[in-house]
């Protein structure tokens, strides 16, 4: 009686169960798409944006700054492209800046703020790039907000600024 041999084990997909008997041993997946669907699935995007955040920003920020002139004025043709939502967007900024202006800022203290402000444009004139006035604590911050008084203002580079991005850090 001649020996039976068992037939080979078949191999399948991982994904779609189709048989990969003939493809190399070590193959699991019958194309590339299904290869990638499964890394896809098993990848924590979240923790990749996480790990990935701060370099992008500053990326942009380095694109941003690299032709500054040009994405002003790229800047200007979007808000020219959208009137409506930058007047309700100023005038709802406006308006949370008077809520967040204490009636005890008497008028000198008001003469002072401006002067801030006046410090940031020559700043900027004189050292030929951008210097934003800064609230320290955020007046639109996630858990606190801020006031707008002169103990909460500061002169600082504007590519400082938009990094800190509404947060409070306590130091």
């Amino acid at each position: 009686m001649a020996k039976e041999t068992k037939p080979a084990k078949a191999r399948v997909c991982e994904l779609c169960s189709k048989d990969i008997s003939h493809m190399r041993s070590n193959a699991r997946f019958c194309s590339r798409k299904h290869k990638g669907i499964v890394s896809d699935s098993k990848r924590n995007y979240a923790v990749e944006y996480q790990n990935n955040k701060e370099v992008r920003k500053q990326q942009a920020l380095k694109y941003y700054y690299a032709d500054h002139k040009k994405a002003k004025k790229n800047q200007l043709i979007r808000q020219k492209s959208r009137l409506s939502q930058i007047a309700a967007y100023e005038a709802n900024r406006r308006a949370k800046k008077l809520q967040r202006t204490p009636i005890w800022v008497d008028s000198e203290e008001m003469w002072l703020i401006k002067e801030v402000y006046r410090l940031a444009e020559d700043r900027t004139k004189l050292h030929g790039f951008t210097w934003h006035v800064d609230h320290i604590i955020p007046m639109n911050g996630k858990n606190v907000s801020g006031l707008h008084t002169i103990a909460n203002l500061q002169v600082i580079r504007g590519i400082d600024n938009i990094s800190k991005n509404n947060r409070y850090e306590v130091q």
